[in-house]
């Protein structure tokens, strides 16, 4: 069942369907209350009558003759009173229709209440009664109330509910189909969005939507999300772009190397030389290769947190830079707490203080200290590693966290330890930055939720 169908029979034909049955329901209690009040008012006047039909010395009579009021009379009901022998003895009004017999049935004292058609086919309510006279003899009051003005408040319900109900399913019918049109269009932009993006295009943002429901905020993470997608594609594209920059360069000095050493004769010295430079221009693929590996396995691997000290593995990775730090006549110092467990992928972090130290330690001038720092905040731990080097400009401070940025060309490595270390921050969660140290140089940071 199509969308607009299905809004169209849940939205206006149910609840038409449903009003019908509760008009119909209404309408069979008010039939039952009316015919209850006619048999109330036709026991409360047969009351009335059989304790005065015999109030007179001139003999029986019917108290409804005796109302002065017309409307009063209008309303009552029909009375007829038939002697012991079974012969009409009195009837109000004098023209009402009436049984010229009936006989008194002593075994019913109860009044008996019954439907009967009448003498113009319209049906009419009677009640007869057995009543005690005179000596000891039974009497018979019949009463009967036309049912027509019953009828008719009945047949004025059901043609002001019959109208009633129209309007209301002519409404719903116009709203649902109002409201389907639009319902339908904007689910429509969305599934033509999505259809795009599954095609791959990630150019065009879905409609504007400005409606505040369900449906907006489907749009909005359409939006975010394709927002996002076009994100990733192109730092994909940039990624592949610089990666082929990278690897082009050093694969364009091996081969001028091995060109220039081919041309001619080389001496073992020239050739120990050339060599050297070629394992050099090697040695940089091997490190971009495994870098971009890195990368990749972060994208893709799902994170596997463990309890884990991260103090321990701060104190291993400054253990593992101590060598390269001290040939370079640079000290490391590490300011932490003996010990801080936290729920981390422990070798993402290690990855993280890794990345800081090679950083610190390549740009620290010799003779100056790297501080390794690692702090417990509000439900998270802080790693920073502060160096007395040339520091990070303001305005380049997210853009060293991209893949192959380097601030200065002339030093050696690829620029992807940073990416690495906000893809493995932005993993956990957590966040990454570049500050000015205290007294020169440059403080990176990690943030992780423990």
């Amino acid at each position: 069942m199509k969308l607009s169908t299905r809004l169209l029979v849940n939205g206006a034909v149910l609840p038409t369907a449903l009003l019908a049955l509760a008009l119909a329901g209404v309408g069979g209690v008010l039939d039952h209350q009316l015919h209850a009040a006619v048999d109330r008012s036709l026991l409360a006047q047969a009351a009335v009558e059989s304790v005065s039909l015999f109030d007179r010395i001139q003999g029986a009579h019917l108290h409804a003759d005796d109302s002065t009021i017309e409307t009063a009379r209008a309303f009552s009901a029909w009375a007829a009173l038939y002697g012991p022998d079974g012969r009409l003895h009195l009837r109000v009004p004098t023209d009402a229709p009436a049984p010229a017999q009936l006989r008194p049935d002593p075994a019913h004292h109860t009044p008996q209440l019954h439907s009967e058609p009448g003498s113009d086919g319209q049906p009419v309510r009677v009640l007869v009664a057995t009543v005690a006279g005179p000596g000891g003899r039974h009497w018979t009051l019949r009463l009967a109330q036309p049912l027509a003005p019953t009828r008719q408040v009945l047949a004025t319900y059901v043609q002001a509910a019959a109208a009633v109900g129209l309007l209301v399913a002519l409404a719903l019918l116009g709203l649902q189909i109002r409201h389907g049109r639009q319902l339908h269009a904007r689910v429509e932009a969305l599934a033509a969005h999505l259809r795009r993006l599954r095609q791959g295009d990630l150019d065009a943002d879905p409609d504007l939507d400005p409606t505040a429901d369900v449906l907006g905020e489907l749009r909005t993470l359409a939006r975010d999300a394709t927002v996002q997608l076009r994100a990733a594609r192109a730092a994909q594209h940039r990624l592949l772009a610089d990666a082929a920059h990278e690897l082009r360069t050093p694969l364009a000095v091996v081969q001028a190397d091995l060109d220039v050493t081919l041309r001619r004769e080389r001496s073992h010295a020239e050739l120990h030389e050339a060599l050297g430079r070629i394992r050099d221009e090697v040695l940089r693929l091997g490190e971009l290769a495994r870098h971009l590996l890195d990368l990749a396995a972060l994208r893709s691997a799902d994170l596997q947190r463990q309890p884990a000290d991260v103090v321990a593995i701060a104190r291993a990775a400054v253990h593992a830079w101590s060598a390269a730090a001290a040939e370079r006549q640079v000290t490391l110092e590490l300011t932490a707490p003996p010990e801080l467990v936290a729920r981390v992928e422990a070798a993402g972090i290690r990855q993280v203080a890794d990345n800081f130290l090679a950083n610190a330690v390549d740009f620290a001038p010799p003779g100056s200290v790297v501080r390794v720092a690692v702090a417990a905040g509000s439900g998270c731990f802080q790693l920073t590693v502060s160096d007395a080097g040339p520091g990070v400009p303001a305005d380049q401070a997210e853009a060293v966290f991209l893949p192959f940025a380097r601030l200065d060309r002339r030093r050696e490595g690829c620029g992807l330890g940073l990416a690495i270390v906000r893809q493995v921050v932005d993993r956990h969660g957590g966040r990454a930055w570049v500050e000015a140290a205290d007294g020169g140089g440059a403080r990176f940071g990690v943030e992780v939720g423990v």
